[in-house]
């Protein structure tokens, strides 16, 4: 009976969609959830890659919900539902019409519709293991974008062609709150939301990713930039119960001992401008609660004061449960999850740089600085912290100048470039790719999936290559994409890294 009528709902939903040439509905992907009975498709370029797109993850946080932590989505009743499209990504606030990112390579930047109701995820899956009823490892990618825009939809970083190339393990991407959002630091609340709604995925995968062929036990979680700081994040306040069983953190850590604060005047000054103003913490948010969400986000998005706007006050406050105001005592009470594989791109600033169409020299040295500041020194004084507290770290440095990812060789290997290389899309947009490029993406790959795979032993990539474990400055690192060397990865001393920074050291 309970066959009879899935199979009749799904009769719905594929006359539903029959007249939709990008969709190629399935009727056996149909996957039971907790959020409901979802049906996925065939991916329109990848024959063998099954995806489901726009799943709810959580309850969407609006009305009474804004500005609050996470909540498990309901189980939407009826369905199958179709899972075929991206919904839409969380409200952003971004910088526009002169970054590198923008102007330059814009597949790095997610361009969906925008909503409030945002906390949707996608996963990819290989269809050779589930004809095969072959569980798979899992990895949980978590976008960058300064906490201020970004979500599960950049064309960079869409799995399908990896996975369809691999067929060994599952991708999940999602959306998450983000700006005054995800970051209010607001008295009435004081939390950071869009850090809740990154464990809620974390706990969606651990419930439900068996339906879709993966491993609840073998779940790792990356991310990059903003992404990399929500990672290692997470291992400070989940080191009981973790549910993943490793870490990757691309240019980004955590923040340093005694930066965040739990100072809410940023909110209350907005708060002020909606007429908010003058009234108790609870009162305060109660009434921020019922401003148009679309006037929010115009006023932060256009304001450029010194509280308000582009200087991003809405970032991580220390709760004390998401995030801490003393990493390193945690870690010295062992307050962590391990493992972690860490690392930084050769020219993390150049992305950041002032920049013009017909530039042709290369990054000024303020931005230069950036990069070490922001991203070489925060990632290096990490690591080390965490060798030096026995906790299992390998390291990396990522130098490919590949031209189709960065189309002005004084770029380098900027922030970000190394995406589309482990993600297998780097010859998506701007032409082939060279030998170095795919040797680089495959191993780097491989290194990703052998540590999704098993995260207890050494990661290897496709060679055979080892990943040795960091052990301080003078220990190994494994450098990906070197031209000098024409090799796609090898190990060299941790004194490689004084190359990446000239300006001094951190």
């Amino acid at each position: 009976m309970h066959n009879r009528i899935l199979f009749s709902l799904l009769s719905t939903a594929l006359a539903q969609y029959a007249n939709n040439p990008y969709t190629q509905l399935d009727p056996l992907l149909a996957v039971n959830t907790t959020s409901g009975i979802y049906t996925g498709s065939v991916s329109p370029t990848q024959p063998n890659v099954h995806q489901w797109l726009g799943i709810p993850f959580g309850t969407p946080p609006v009305n009474s919900l804004r500005f609050l932590s996470a909540i498990p989505a309901p189980y939407y009743p009826g369905g199958p539902h179709a899972a075929v499209n991206y919904k839409p990504i969380c409200y952003q606030n971004s910088d526009t019409s002169s970054g590198v990112f923008w102007t330059l390579v814009p597949e790095f930047q997610n361009t969906d519709e925008q909503s409030e109701d945002c906390l949707y995820l996608n996963v990819w899956a290989p269809k050779k293991p589930a004809v095969e009823k072959k569980k798979v490892p899992v990895l949980i990618w978590v976008c960058g974008g300064g906490f201020a825009e970004g979500g599960g939809h950049a064309p960079y970083q869409v799995p399908d062609r990896w996975i369809e190339r691999t067929q060994g393990h599952i991708v999940v991407t999602f959306n998450y709150r983000l700006n005054v959002f995800g970051f209010p630091g607001a008295a009435g609340a004081l939390g950071n939301p869009g850090l809740s709604d990154i464990r809620l995925v974390v706990e969606w995968v651990k419930d439900n990713i068996e339906g879709f062929g993966g491993d609840s036990d073998r779940i790792v979680m990356w991310g990059q930039s903003a992404g990399a700081n929500a990672v290692v994040s997470y291992s400070y306040a989940n080191p009981d119960d973790p549910i993943v069983t490793g870490l990757i953190a691309d240019s980004g850590a955590a923040a340093a001992d005694g930066s965040l604060t739990t100072n809410t005047t940023g909110f209350s000054t907005l708060a002020k401008a909606f007429g908010c103003g003058n009234l108790t913490a609870a009162e305060e948010l109660a009434c921020m609660q019922k401003v148009d969400a679309l006037a929010l986000q115009k006023v932060i998005g256009d304001t450029t004061g010194p509280v308000l706007g582009r200087e991003r006050v809405w970032g991580i406050v220390a709760d004390n449960v998401t995030a801490f105001a003393n990493n390193t005592q945690r870690l010295i009470e062992g307050k962590i999850a391990k493992p972690l594989i860490t690392g930084v791109n050769k020219n993390e600033g150049s992305a950041f740089a002032d920049f013009a169409l017909n530039q042709t020299v290369g990054p000024d040295t303020a931005s230069v600085k950036i990069g070490a500041s922001m991203f070489v020194c925060s990632v290096g004084r990490e690591a080390d912290k965490r060798v030096a507290h026995n906790m299992t770290t390998y390291r990396y440095l990522f130098k490919g100048n590949f031209s189709n990812i960065t189309p002005r060789y004084w770029l380098g290997a900027m922030h970000s470039s190394e995406l589309p290389i482990v993600f297998g899309t780097h010859d998506l947009f701007r032409g082939n790719s060279t030998e170095l490029e795919f040797e680089t993406g495959y191993s780097m790959e491989a290194f990703w999936f052998s540590f999704t795979n098993n995260s207890n032993v050494a990661p290897v990539d496709n060679t055979g290559l080892a990943w040795p474990e960091y052990t301080g400055e003078t220990g190994s690192i494994v450098v990906f994409g070197d031209e000098e060397t024409g090799k796609a990865s090898q190990i060299e001393g941790a004194g490689v890294m004084n190359d990446v920074f000239p300006l001094g050291e951190c």
